[in-house]
């Protein structure tokens, strides 16, 4: 890509088509699309009818594919959804995903539009993954397979062993995860839908995706325990059921044992909690305190009394609460999709190709990948 190409601001003609665009892609418009693009834009039937000038009930024909819309609707859809005109037609790899496919925390905190646009997400970054696949070639993945009988913490042990880690602190784990074939990303735009999903995995596209939210990625600890546990979920539950509470205690166990072995944490953990011990072993290891605190209720080196009593006062301790950006681990930002794209490109195949090939804006491309994009967006409006 051009120096000249990557200053310029982008240009982005919402609506913008020709009538004979708009005439080929109403013939061959892709229901799916429409919906995707719906939920990830957060708008009811209704709220997009009325941008459109059409009633709930025409949107709902629209995505079930009884009917397609009329040429001249088109470009209205474009504009109301801030996506090219082109993003509805159909001939594009779709991993069409159903929520129930993938590993989400809690139903109860978290609404069905909110798993949609989770859902939609992992739709769109698997299409991204895909698109890059074709020029690059991706680590292998390297899950081993785990008896259905095994404990969280055998398979915990299993997947050290797997990946070479024979002792010690897990050292950058996002890289290690890229490494052996798993993709993670960080959703960049902090809104209530991620606050409430906070993080979520699937396997269900093929190549395993692990996508963690900005209430997740506050503090490296915290990624660090979301991204082992999610690695859990990949392992352990080839059969989701989203919010299940077993599950979700299994995936903890894992992440506990993955990054502090029972063998190892043991007899470096004090006698009692002692805060500034567990600071030191924190840093270590890459674990919060509060995770340690957890840990050894879990061991059964203190009374669930003292546990209590140290969460009250870590919960007074504001120094020690600290949010450590993932920039104080080398290794915790997710780089193989940007890593795919630079390699892409000094290939002939840049930033500008893929959007235009996924039919997506650049601004949007760089919100999948991951990226902050300041650079203002310029549309044409009525």
């Amino acid at each position: 890509m051009s120096d000249e190409r990557q200053g310029a601001p982008e240009l982005t003609l919402f609506g913008a088509a020709s009538r004979s665009d708009s005439d080929r892609i109403a013939e061959a418009f892709d229901s799916a699309r429409l919906t995707q693009a719906r939920v990830l834009a957060e708008l009811t039937k209704s709220e997009l009818a009325e941008k459109i000038g059409v009633s709930a009930a025409a949107v709902g024909q629209y995505e079930s594919g009884i009917t397609k819309p009329r040429p001249e609707l088109v470009p209205e859809l474009s504009r109301a959804l801030s996506v090219p005109t082109s993003f509805f037609a159909t001939g594009r790899p779709f991993g069409r995903l159903d929520s129930t496919n993938a590993h989400f925390r809690s139903l109860r905190s978290t609404r069905a539009k909110d798993r949609a646009k989770a859902t939609a997400h992992a739709e769109q970054l698997w299409e991204l993954t895909h698109a890059l696949e074709k020029r690059v070639r991706f680590p292998a993945l390297d899950l081993p397979e785990i008896p259905i009988a095994a404990t969280p913490s055998e398979a915990a042990q299993a997947l050290r062993q797997a990946w070479g880690i024979d002792r010690g602190p897990v050292p950058h784990l996002a890289a290690t995860m890229e490494s052996r074939g798993i993709v993670v990303c960080l959703i960049p735009l902090t809104n209530e839908a991620v606050t409430r999903v906070k993080a979520y995995s699937t396997s269900a596209l093929g190549r395993p995706l692990v996508i963690v939210t900005p209430e997740r990625f506050k503090s490296v600890y915290e990624y660090r325990f979301t991204c082992a546990h999610e690695i859990g979920h990949l392992l352990l539950h080839a059969n989701p059921l989203p919010g299940d509470r077993q599950q979700e205690r299994e995936a903890d166990q894992f992440a506990a044992e993955f990054l502090t072995p029972r063998a190892e944490i043991t007899p470096l953990l004090p006698k009692t909690v002692r805060i500034a011990a567990l600071d030191n072993l924190s840093r270590t290891w890459g674990v919060s305190i509060e995770s340690f605190i957890y840990r050894m209720g879990e061991l059964q080196l203190v009374s669930e009394a003292s546990i209590r009593r140290a969460h009250q006062r870590l919960a007074g301790m504001s120094e020690l609460r600290r949010e450590e950006p993932l920039t104080s681990y080398p290794g915790e930002l997710p780089t193989l999709l940007g890593e795919a794209l630079d390699l892409a490109a000094r290939h002939g195949f840049d930033r500008a190709d893929l959007a235009s090939e996924l039919c997506w804006t650049r601004t949007h491309l760089a919100s999948v990948l991951g990226e902050s994009d300041s650079r203002p967006a310029l549309r044409v409006v009525r």
